[in-house]
């Protein structure tokens, strides 16, 4: 039991890459325990026993894969027997100021959209997933989490490549980088060194958050200060490539399921992203 739901929660919290895909149906249960077993394990207190064991391990597991923060886990089960065979009602993940691999996070809530979800293990150890496993997703990013983020080495490590290919071209250098998030808009700062200038320069783009082809983007840049009154355009290429939020999503993304964006937005310093996941079913 501990194997198939520590692995199926991973593949839930893992899926923060942005692909659009299709609405899945829910199956209608299968396989499932007689209903006398089902009555007898609620009756006798051994299903709500086992669920708390359930969530215990699985809150437990995830506090290993992440640097800090606050996990809880609500599990719903059929019976015992089926919460052993990998078959349950449903599985609600809330994580609150969360760091996973650099990336910062204020609050999350993924939680299955189906009545019965089943994944199986076989005899290597191997976690199946037996139906697709639709989940909604509920992310909030504050503004301290993104310039949080962007001081990961993760993200540092990303500049310094853009400034070796810069150096090699004689063009600009990346000093710095920092985000505001005001009025519905993404304020991105950029402190950068020229070529025969003594002093770093700096540039202040406003954008918007889109979504296209089931990304997040920077869209509709317009410059709001800069020193040297270079052309905008001419970063807004950059602008989405060194993007924290895209930056975030391929650090965290899985190729094991899908990430369907139904909402974007900027209110009161912090992005609120809504979606669903859909962890997909194994081929058999």
């Amino acid at each position: 039991m501990k194997k198939v739901l520590l692995t199926l929660l991973f593949l839930i919290i893992g899926q923060t890459g942005f692909a659009s895909c299709d609405i899945q149906s829910c199956v209608a249960p299968y396989d499932l325990t007689s209903g006398f077993s089902r009555f007898f394990s609620k009756i006798t207190g051994q299903n709500f026993i086992a669920s708390k064991i359930g969530e215990s391990l699985t809150k437990k597991a995830i506090k290993k894969e992440i640097t800090s923060g606050k996990i809880d886990v609500n599990l719903k089960s059929f019976s015992t027997r089926d919460l052993k065979a990998g078959r349950f009602k449903s599985l609600e993940i809330t994580g609150k100021d969360v760091v996973v691999d650099g990336i910062y996070i204020s609050y999350f809530n993924t939680k299955t959209l189906c009545d019965f979800n089943y994944v199986v293990q076989d005899k290597n150890g191997k976690v199946i997933v037996k139906e697709d496993i639709p989940v909604r997703v509920n992310v909030v990013i504050t503004e301290d989490d993104l310039n949080s983020t962007m001081n990961s080495s993760d993200y540092k490590r990303m500049l310094s490549d853009i400034n070796t290919i810069g150096g090699t071209l004689n063009l600009f250098q990346i000093v710095s980088t920092s985000v505001k998030l005001k009025n519905g808009k993404m304020y991105y700062i950029m402190k950068y060194a020229l070529p025969f200038v003594r002093k770093p320069q700096e540039i202040v783009i406003s954008a918007d958050l889109c979504i296209h082809n089931g990304e997040i983007i920077l869209a509709n840049t317009n410059l709001v200060s800069d020193s040297l009154a270079l052309d905008v355009h001419s970063f807004s290429k950059i602008l989405n490539y060194i993007n924290p939020l895209d930056f975030s999503a391929k650090i965290l993304e899985n190729k094991n399921a899908r990430f369907n964006i139904q909402n974007v937005k900027i209110s009161n310093g912090k992005i609120d992203i809504d979606g669903q996941v859909t962890v997909l079913k194994d081929k058999e």
